[in-house]
């Protein structure tokens, strides 16, 4: 047996909208979990730890620490996880995504993200991504792994970085 149930909004019992759905079917989330941060404060950036972004530009959850650079999950589920910027000058750098503090995937050297740049014009946009799934209190960040040579991290007032985190459900 099947029904059609016709409603535009979902409403929790407290009489808080959950969801809602246009005519054309659109689901509308009235509170997503959506954090957008750069960093600005640091033109040669060469500091192997969990990377600070200074600038938070979008942060739904007030979830973001832009002193210790810690996302902390409000909920718990799957948390989409991007990071981008500006590789300069001969050398690689390795950056992986951290939860609690440790690797989301591999440990060490065995990093998301790896990239080598052969001579000191080089630039590369370097993007790294993935899924976590996380407990309520769990924390996000980006962590530069090693590095050498003369490389670095472009992080100057420009938009050639980011950290986003996304909360998928």
């Amino acid at each position: 047996m099947s029904s059609i149930l016709k409603v535009d909004t979902i409403q929790n019992t407290g009489g808080t909208t959950g969801l809602t759905i246009d005519s054309s079917g659109r689901l509308g989330v009235p509170n997503p979990i959506i954090f957008y941060a750069r960093k600005t404060d640091s033109n040669n950036y060469t500091t192997v730890g969990t990377i600070v972004w200074n600038v938070s530009i979008i942060d739904t959850a007030s979830a973001y620490n832009t002193s210790t650079g810690l996302f902390t999950c409000p909920k718990a589920g799957y948390y989409e996880v991007q990071w981008m910027y500006l590789s300069r000058f001969s050398g690689y750098l390795r950056t992986t995504a951290q939860k609690n503090g440790s690797h989301v995937w591999g440990s060490g050297q065995a990093t998301i993200i790896y990239n080598n740049n052969y001579d000191n014009g080089d630039e590369q946009m370097v993007f790294g991504t993935t899924i976590v799934n996380c407990a309520v209190n769990d924390t996000l960040s980006i962590r530069l792994e090693d590095k050498n040579s003369n490389a670095d991290i472009y992080f100057g007032g420009n938009s050639h970085n980011g950290f986003t985190v996304k909360f998928l459900g």
